[in-house]
Order: C-alpha cells, then sequence, then structure tokens
C-alpha cells in the first residue's frame, strides 16, 4: 500500500483546482530540466566522437613521437631504431626525412611538407592505407608521390599524373644554394581531413635523401607509435634519453594537441553551462511548491490538526516536485540519447537541404558531425538533475510543515 506521502503528492499534483499559472510554472521546470539534460548529453555525447575522431583519423597517420637530428643526419639507424623500439610503452617505430618543398602541376604551385618514408617500417606506425581515396600506397617507388587530397585539388592532378616537386638545397650556414626538381607520379590520394590534407606529401625516403644530397643510409629522425597517447610526451623524453645521438625530442601535442585541448575546454564549459541550465530549470520547481503550499495552506492545516506528522508533509510536498524532475530527466535523457545516437544522419539531412556546412574540411579534420554515446557521461548527467531537482524540494517542503493551523484556520 502506497504511503500517506505518496498518496497526497499524487493527489495534490493530479488535482486540477490548481491555478493555470501554478501548471504553467510546474510543466516548465519538468520541460527545462528536460531541454538541460537531453542537450547535455547530446553536447558529451558530440564531444566523444570529436575526440575518437581526433584518435582515429588524425592519430593514425602523424607519429606519436618523434626523435629529430638537431645538426647532422643519424647514421647507422637500423640498430638504433630497432633498440628504441622495443623500449617499454612502444608499439613500433618508423625512419624518415622531412623538408620543405614546392608542388606544380599545370601552371599551379602548392608549397607542402615533404616527408620520406620507407613503407616497410611506416606501416608499423601508420595507417595510411584507411584513408586512400584513389590509388594504391602498397609500394612507394623513388619516382611515385603519395598527394593529400587538398593538395591534389589545389592542383587539380589525379592518380597517374605528373607532378613537379621543387626542393631547396641549402649551404652549412643555412643559405639556399640552388634548387632540385624532380618529376614523380601520383600513385595515391588519401584524405584524411582537415590541414594536414593541404600541408603534406609522402615520397620515398631513399630518393628524397638523394635529391638532398645527404650521406648515404643517413636519416633525419625516427617516428613512435605508443601504446598510450596520453604518454607521449613522458615516452619521448625516455626515448631521448637513450638516443645515442644529438636529437630534438617531440610529441603529438605539439602539432595536434591543441585541437585535443580544445575539444575539452568545450566540453567543461557546455557541461558547466548546461548544468546551470538544469539547476535553473529546478528553481522553477521552487516557484511551483511555495505557491502550491500557499494555494494548499488550509489542507495542510487539516491534516496537521487531524495529527498528520510533519514528516509526511515534507516528504509529500517533496514527492510532488521532484516527480517533476524525474519525469523531466526521463523525457530528456530519451531525446538525448536519441539525439546522439541519431545526430550525424540528423546534421547531414540539414547540410544536403540548406547547403551549408559547419566543418570547412579545409580547417577541421572532420568534416561531419561524430557522436559517441558514454554511459558515464549519462550517469552523471542523470544524476546532477536528479539531485539538484531533489534539492529544489527541501525549502518549500520545510516550509509546508511549518503552516500554523490555528492561524490559518482562524481566517477562514
Amino acid at each position: 500500500m502506497a504511503s500517506l506521502a505518496w498518496q497526497l503528492a499524487s493527489r495534490y499534483r493530479n488535482t486540477r483546482n490548481n491555478s493555470a499559472f501554478i501548471r504553467f510554472i510546474s510543466a516548465s521546470s519538468t520541460w527545462g530540466i528536460g531541454l538541460g539534460v537531453a542537450i547535455l548529453i547530446l553536447a558529451l555525447s558530440v564531444m566523444n566522437g570529436f575526440e575518437q575522431a581526433l584518435r582515429e583519423k588524425v592519430l593514425n597517420v602523424i607519429p606519436h613521437v618523434e626523435l629529430e637530428a638537431v645538426e647532422q643526419p643519424i647514421q647507422d639507424w637500423p640498430k638504433k631504431l630497432s633498440a628504441l623500439s622495443s623500449e617499454p610503452g612502444v608499439v613500433a617505430g618508423a625512419p624518415y626525412i622531412r623538408t620543405e618543398g614546392l608542388l606544380r602541376a599545370a601552371g599551379k604551385v602548392k608549397a607542402s611538407q615533404v616527408r620520406g618514408v620507407d613503407l616497410a617500417y611506416e606501416s608499423g606506425i601508420s595507417r595510411l592505407d584507411l584513408f586512400v581515396k584513389t590509388g594504391q600506397v602498397e609500394t612507394l617507388g623513388a619516382d611515385q608521390i603519395i598527394l593529400g587530397q587538398g593538395i591534389a585539388s589545389e592542383l587539380a592532378v589525379k592518380v597517374g599524373d605528373t607532378v613537379q616537386l621543387m626542393l631547396p638545397k641549402v649551404t652549412e650556414q643555412g643559405e639556399l644554394a640552388g634548387q632540385k626538381n624532380v618529376n614523380l607520379q601520383v600513385t595515391a590520394i588519401v584524405g584524411i581531413g582537415g590541414q594536414l590534407d593541404y600541408q603534406q606529401v609522402w615520397v620515398n625516403m631513399p630518393a628524397l635523401a638523394q635529391w638532398l644530397d645527404m650521406p648515404a643510409d643517413s636519416i633525419q629522425g625516427y617516428a613512435f607509435k605508443v601504446a598510450d597517447i596520453f604518454q607521449a610526451n613522458t615516452i619521448s623524453r625516455e626515448l631521448g634519453q637513450k638516443a645515442t645521438d644529438y636529437i630534438y625530442m617531440l610529441d603529438w601535442f605539439r602539432t595536434q594537441g591543441h585541437l585535443y585541448e580544445d575539444i575539452q575546454m568545450v566540453r567543461s564549459i557546455l557541461y558547466l553551462v548546461l548544468a546551470l541550465v538544469i539547476a535553473v530549470a529546478c528553481f522553477n520547481i521552487v516557484a511551483t511548491l511555495v505557491m502550491a503550499v500557499r494555494e494548499k495552506e488550509s489542507d495542510i492545516a487539516i491534516l496537521l490538526t487531524m495529527g498528520t506528522a510533519p514528516g509526511v508533509v515534507i516528504r509529500a510536498f517533496m514527492w510532488m516536485g521532484w516527480l517533476n524532475g524525474l519525469k523531466g530527466t526521463f523525457y530528456g535523457s530519451l531525446i538525448g540519447l536519441l539525439l546522439a545516437w541519431k545526430i550525424e544522419v540528423i546534421y547531414r539531412f540539414f547540410a544536403k537541404l540548406t547547403g551549408a556546412s559547419l566543418l570547412d574540411p579545409t580547417i577541421y579534420f572532420i568534416d561531419y558531425l561524430p557522436s559517441e554515446i558514454h554511459g558515464q557521461d549519462v550517469l552523471i548527467t542523470v544524476l546532477v538533475a536528479i539531485v539538484l531537482s531533489g534539492l529544489a524540494t527541501l525549502y518549500p517542503a520545510l516550509r509546508a510543515a511549518k503552516v500554523q493551523p490555528a492561524q490559518v484556520l482562524g481566517q477562514r
């Protein structure tokens, strides 16, 4: 059998004798909480989606850790790379040579970062094959080049076309002494997303070393993939201490860390703002219950006169207000989960309908709206809404229990 407090709460909540204004404030508190919960679940899921996309796209291509020679190229690198790759936390390592160059095709010129790689090693730290739009990346000959999709679009070239790569020749004093021009065939076009598609190309590492007049069998640095990307900074220092060459220690935070920090900052701001939205909606519960107590003073006075314990009155009004919070949280959670589940489809529909895109692929590393639902985020959001709505009932409920029967009934 339901308790007296629950029966009173249900009766007061379902009665139609309440004023229209009280019903309006009550409904606004319910749907305000629901709206806040729904948007918060959606926003957190989208932030989780961006973080997941960062890991699956950008961090699947760029090295997590790099050790780059400061002055002289690194000699006898296979033995050194093998030793460093066996360190704890390191998944794989690969050699590389990096320089700046100009690409020219059909009268168009594009500056880019040229990265010389050995695919036998590179496949252990990078998954370029996952992002191939056209062509193949299984082999990379001395006269071949892999382009980012943005660079290929700007140069208006496709797989099989020839581009001219212009490389600077620099003296030991750092002065420009000339240039090296080589003609290369486009063997693949990869689309990773964001600025990387407009900045980087890949060529054969031994060929690039020859074009730059580097010593035979020498490289510029090592690139590593690590098991825990958030330990990249620590691992880079440990590898730097093990290295026998004079090197710079770099990690992905230096180049792409701003993306991760931006995601975390936006997540914190959204959580704070939307939690305040839920809190404001909960204040409407206070207003609703205060007016309800005022309207039901005579009923409360009669109950207290008949011997009803003040605790029953407190629990009755707490239930009455808390049900608004529970209802809003329940429907808000359902709507939020549904939106988070289908937000990419909804985004693509409106983008196609309006012809506008919120995510410019030349700026962002994705052109869609990702979403990943985390149970922990949903649970925390629901708990915050329930706790805040419960706390909002305390003052009106305590005020109801302090009604003076003699004073109230004497005025009737």
